[in-house]
């Protein structure tokens, strides 16, 4: 075993990070939609030395995509500064093609708002309290009979 530590590298001088995931991930491109009103979704092409990134180890995870200024274009910036960070919950996940030296991925990064968008038990219950509410709901999608 090689007592030299191991030297890790990007291009990328932005970051992203998936909570359980302990891979590097190198981003390649990504692409955004953002509008008023309207959850931003953001397409992240990525690389990794880990072959086995599976979609049960994103999806649905939170995760991150830190935006940094390049270092030194002129400014006399001498370290990365962050810019911009999106939070939010991976919402798909594919993998792209593979090299022997890495995988190339693709996520899809949206708040946790946007998730209820998968939801199709919504409703709203107005001029009713909390027990009446929840008498309502258990009567009716449960078939409990009781007082």
């Amino acid at each position: 075993m090689s007592s030299n530590p191991t030297i890790i590298f990007s291009h990328s001088h932005h970051l992203l990070a998936v909570k359980g995931c302990e891979s590097a991930l190198d981003v390649l491109a990504f692409e955004g939609d953002e509008a008023l009103s309207t959850p931003f979704s953001y397409r992240i092409e990525f690389t990794s030395g880990d072959h086995a990134i599976s979609k049960e180890m994103m999806l649905m995870k939170a995760a991150s995509l830190t935006l940094q200024a390049p270092v030194d274009q002129g400014f006399g910036i001498k370290m990365q500064q962050v810019v911009r960070t999106l939070q939010g919950v991976v919402s798909g996940f594919e993998r792209l093609s593979t090299s022997r030296d890495e995988t190339r991925y693709a996520l899809t990064l949206r708040p946790r708002l946007a998730l209820l968008d998968r939801s199709h038990q919504n409703a709203i219950y107005q001029d009713m309290s909390v027990p009446q509410i929840v008498e309502k709901i258990l009567r009716e999608r449960h078939s409990m009979r009781g007082q």
